[in-house]
């Protein structure tokens, strides 16, 4: 699989059970024959992801699609809402009724207040640009909300939305009581858990963990997760639903005990050992969440934002700290110096540590830019080590910035442009 899988564009409707099938959109779609129509959920990003998501439907079925769920609020995933609405009016049908849970549209609200910062983080993480004036059609808000359950009858088969909160606070997951197969949404990525992603907001890790018992006494025989394959293999499915949740629970554990003693996050970072019966099992692979993260959320849940270093507690501002850094150097050759051995003896992240000292300081001294280049060169050398997404692509978007290039714009080699869920 590709790095382009993410969006799984080039998958049609495969059929999973009777009557169901997946769909390529962001991640994986699901549809549901209920009988007298089609239930979907995650109506895609839009353009021609959701373009070709209508023509897979058509290619399946012809009944009308009665419903659209909201699997959960995050970007792209629901952007294509009125492509369909606008599909089923084209059919002189009603359009879809929209389902989700009801912290999708505080979620909504929220994205369009901050815009400006979604643009900046969404197009770092992604490599893609995203508008600082989204338009209103991208956060269209469900009509049918719930709490903690919602049961849609149908003449086929009755389809039950339960409350999954995990990577989001508003996840969906749908339940097929007759054929026992569950659509996991966010709560099941078939990797480590997204808890601790560098730009986002507090996600309970043992909310998670809850949410995923919560899904394993469903006892499914088809699990379907938000990424990758549907899984039928009851070992595949137990060890899915179970082993992220028992290794957040062992993190914590291990943090907590370790707070207690009175050690820092970084000391935390650099002493726990992670049991590979838990970490080097496939549903703990970090791809996209990694578990180091896991960690500084669990210490972000119980502390607050200070390092616990007194000087930071009330800083002057950054650049001009960095310019008086560079003064007390003097001459900052040797430390570029340094920096370049370091890397030389592949000890990536310690030169990145080491180049700051010059790379941050304001100005355009032909050391300063020299520093800057060289810490973009080390940030794409060190984002072909990283195993998570997230942590290659603000590597080499921030590497981007440094050399004034447009973000995204650098050669996407093999993993580095995208990433595979497999």
């Amino acid at each position: 699989m590709s790095g382009t899988d993410v969006l799984m564009v080039e998958r049609g409707a495969d059929g999973v059970a009777d009557g169901v099938w997946t769909l390529g959109g962001q991640g994986n779609s699901l549809l549901v024959d209920h009988g007298d129509g089609l239930l979907l959920v995650d109506a895609g990003p839009g353009h021609e992801v959701t373009r070709r998501m209508i023509a897979s439907v058509r290619s399946v079925s012809d009944k009308p699609v009665t419903h659209i769920v909201i699997s959960h609020g995050h970007m792209g995933y629901n952007f294509g809402v009125s492509m369909w609405q606008a599909h089923a009016r084209s059919r002189g049908e009603p359009e879809p009724v929209l389902a989700g849970h009801e912290r999708v549209v505080a979620r909504y609200r929220r994205y369009r207040e901050t815009a400006g910062l979604q643009s900046y983080t969404n197009t770092r993480q992604f490599r893609e640009p995203y508008p600082a004036a989204p338009p209103a059609h991208w956060f269209i808000e469900p009509t049918l909300r719930y709490d903690d359950r919602l049961r849609i009858d149908g003449l086929r088969r009755d389809i039950e939305l339960i409350h999954a909160p995990s990577e989001t606070d508003d996840g969906t997951a749908v339940w097929l009581p007759r054929t026992r197969l569950l659509y996991g949404a966010c709560a099941c990525i078939s990797s480590c858990p997204n808890v601790g992603s560098p730009f986002r907001i507090h996600r309970d890790p043992l909310r998670w963990a809850d949410t995923l018992d919560r899904l394993r006494a469903l006892a499914p025989a088809i699990l379907v997760p938000e990424f990758g394959r549907p899984l039928t293999g009851a070992d595949d499915i137990e060890a899915a639903l179970t082993v992220p949740a028992r290794a957040i629970r062992w993190l914590r554990a291990e943090v907590v005990e370790r707070m207690n003693r009175g050690m820092s996050e970084n000391q935390i970072l650099h002493d726990i050992d992670y049991p590979p019966e838990l970490f080097a099992n496939r549903f703990m692979r970090p791809v996209y969440g990694c578990p180091d993260w896991i960690v500084r959320e669990i210490w972000r849940m119980e502390n607050g934002w200070w390092d616990r270093n007194p000087t930071t507690l009330h800083p002057q501002p950054a650049g001009e700290v960095a310019a008086e850094v560079l003064r007390a150097l003097g001459d900052p050759r040797p430390v570029i110096d340094r920096a370049r051995a370091l890397a030389a003896e592949g000890r990536l992240q310690m030169a990145l540590h080491v180049i700051d000292l010059v790379a941050q300081a304001p100005g355009d001294e032909p050391a300063v830019i020299a520093a800057r280049e060289l810490k973009a060169e080390l940030l794409r050398a060190r984002a072909d080590e990283m195993t998570s997404a997230v942590s290659r692509h603000l590597m080499l978007s921030e590497a981007e910035v440094l050399r004034d290039e447009p973000i995204g714009s650098s050669t996407r080699r093999p993993g580095a442009g995208g990433f595979s869920w497999t």
